[in-house]
């Protein structure tokens, strides 16, 4: 390996144990009372180096949602192109199935995130904020008009619901996506 890329294997596993330890925190002490000092000691680096990653400390519920949503993006886009014969709905749920796939190993940071959330104004609303861009990528990539806005505003719903249901029972999280978009008919 490169030093270059030993560089950015080192800074993604510190982003990584940051936000882990983020989490743990937020779920044991809760949001109000979790000091990025505490964050950063369970990391094993300093609170300047926490800033060099994250520029609040609930930024660490991000789970890396600006790849996620190229991906999302480049996953819509080819459902769109040539002759797919898929209507709108059909793209969403298959795009939305494979973001799902791209959660499985990470149940367990978000269940860590859902709990954080549970016991905070602040982390719920940020992770309105979270769900509100991803639904805003979908609807932009459809085209962004009202029916855009409404197959991305139903995926959503769809995906916060298996989302709900896979952090409290297990399973497949991409399954529960699908058997979800199954309900709609």
């Amino acid at each position: 390996m490169t030093e270059a890329g030993r560089r950015e294997t080192h800074k993604r596993s510190t982003r990584e144990a940051l936000a882990e330890a983020a989490l743990r925190r937020f779920a044991v002490d809760g949001y109000d009372e979790t000091s990025v000092d505490a964050i950063a000691a369970d990391a094993g680096v300093s609170a300047r180096t926490f800033f060099r990653y994250f520029a609040t400390k609930d930024e660490v519920l991000d789970m890396g949602r600006e790849e996620r949503q190229a991906q999302l993006r480049a996953r819509i886009r080819e459902l769109r192109a040539g002759d797919s014969g898929l209507d709108g709905l059909d793209v969403v749920r298959a795009a939305l199935v494979e973001l799902a796939r791209g959660f499985e190993s990470d149940r367990e940071r978000v269940q860590l995130r859902q709990r954080a959330a549970a016991a905070s104004p602040v982390l719920r609303g940020r992770l309105y904020d979270t769900f509100a861009s991803w639904e805003h990528v979908v609807a932009r990539e459809l085209g962004g008009d009202a029916a855009a806005r409404t197959l991305a505003a139903v995926g959503f719903a769809v995906f916060r619901a298996a989302t709900a249901t896979w952090v409290a029972d297990g399973g497949s999280l991409p399954e529960l996506v699908e058997r979800g978009f199954a309900v709609l008919g």
